[in-house]
């Protein structure tokens, strides 16, 4: 089947770009990465201001500041006839859309123009965005506008893919059509991110003291991430022989380097490569306290990396963190039930590790090979 499919299959997998630290180029170097294996033609294609692999990159001729969201952070238009002109040349015959911002209007609006089957993967939690995150002058203009524009805009597709069964049911409530909805499970290179890389020296090059319990954060550091609740307990509870370490930059970065300051927090920026594996491996527990993801790629990377996770109840990730079992599940926005769950967890570092092996056991159902093999599919089917 997957060799049919290959022959049959030319896929351009559009994304907006708007940092390098993302979740969204992590998905996208798996999924290409699998493809290329395969023998796939599949082609990443976003527009942004210098060149990031695997992404084939179109110039931008437009930039919008997106504003309060992510700070400092932009969405970029690109030529829309050169994006079409691509696409034909390539004999693309699916469009995947893994954003809803400008890149993905063009995707929507090359699929049209060319009359092919377009796909979109349901990744941001915009209801979210706009009524817990818009300041208060902001929401009344853009909300109701805002969330009727996404609505629209996915009715356009030929399928939706959602990440969880909860933004399934969100969508059903908004009044897509069920049969246009599909899962794009969780997923993870459990090959890539695994135990095996632990090496705790890594943390003594960066100025983490790995005698003690080590906690990290991977990703944007930014408000829409609720990491201030991270920061918050190392700085009011100081726990006894924990740090943390905070991986990672974004627009809020330098605001909390300058608020949080202690010896037990530790800005150690952006890793890549071999080092994040190391630091994944290497560490006692994973932090997000976010409730705006709709799947949480760092948390699985996380757990397949053998390390115990702590999560809120909103969004994708509460879907594979069994709580009490690899690591543990608090109340969204309610910072007495994080401190407690991080006060139960950091009393000691061996049952961490009991847990951490409990959330590399859990991805064996979550592995990149069974996205990409029921993702492809789906798609196949509108061909």
């Amino acid at each position: 089947m997957p060799d049919a499919l290959a022959k049959k299959l030319r896929v351009a997998w559009v994304a907006d770009i708007v940092d390098e630290v993302s979740g969204i180029i992590t998905d996208t170097e798996e999924m290409y990465g699998l493809a290329q294996s395969r023998g796939y033609f599949w082609q990443p294609v976003t527009t942004y201001r210098k060149p990031i692999k695997p992404f084939y990159v179109f110039d931008p001729i437009l930039p919008i500041p997106i504003g309060s969201f992510y700070k400092g952070t932009m969405f970029y238009f690109p030529d829309f006839l050169r994006v079409v002109q691509f696409f034909r040349k390539n004999r693309v015959n699916i469009i995947v859309s893994n954003t809803p911002g400008s890149m993905g209007m063009v995707a929507m609006a090359a699929a049209k123009y060319l009359a092919i089957p377009w796909v979109d993967i349901y990744h941001t939690d915009v209801d979210y965005y706009m009524n817990d995150l818009s300041s208060r002058i902001v929401k009344p203009f853009v909300k109701n506008p805002a969330l009727f524009f996404l609505k629209q805009y996915q009715k356009q597709a030929d399928l939706i893919f959602v990440r969880t069964q909860e933004f399934y049911d969100l969508m059903v409530k908004k009044g897509h059509d069920k049969k246009k909805l599909r899962f794009y499970p969780a997923g993870v290179n459990v090959r890539h991110w695994n135990p095996e890389n632990e090496d705790k020296s890594v943390f003594k090059k960066l100025g983490v003291d790995s005698t003690k319990t080590v906690v990290i954060f991977v990703g944007r550091i930014t408000k829409v991430k609720d990491i201030e609740f991270l920061l918050r307990y190392f700085i009011e509870e100081n726990p006894e022989n924990a740090v943390c370490a905070v991986v990672g930059s974004g627009p809020e970065k330098e605001i909390y380097e300058k608020k949080y300051v202690s010896e037990n927090i530790k800005f150690v920026g952006v890793q890549r490569g071999v080092n994040l594996q190391k630091i994944y491996a290497s560490a006692d527990l994973y932090v997000l306290p976010s409730a705006s993801e709709t799947l949480g790629k760092t948390v699985l990377e996380a757990m397949a990396s053998g390390t115990a996770v702590v999560v809120s109840d909103k969004g994708g990730p509460k879907d594979y963190v069994t709580h009490g079992k690899n690591g543990a599940v608090f109340k969204a926005h309610n910072y007495p039930s994080f401190k407690q769950a991080m006060d139960k967890l950091l009393v000691k570092r061996e049952n961490l590790k009991f847990l951490g092996e409990n959330a590399r056991e859990a991805m064996g159902n979550h592995t990149d090979e069974k996205l990409f093999e029921s993702f492809t599919g789906h798609v196949a089917e509108l061909l």
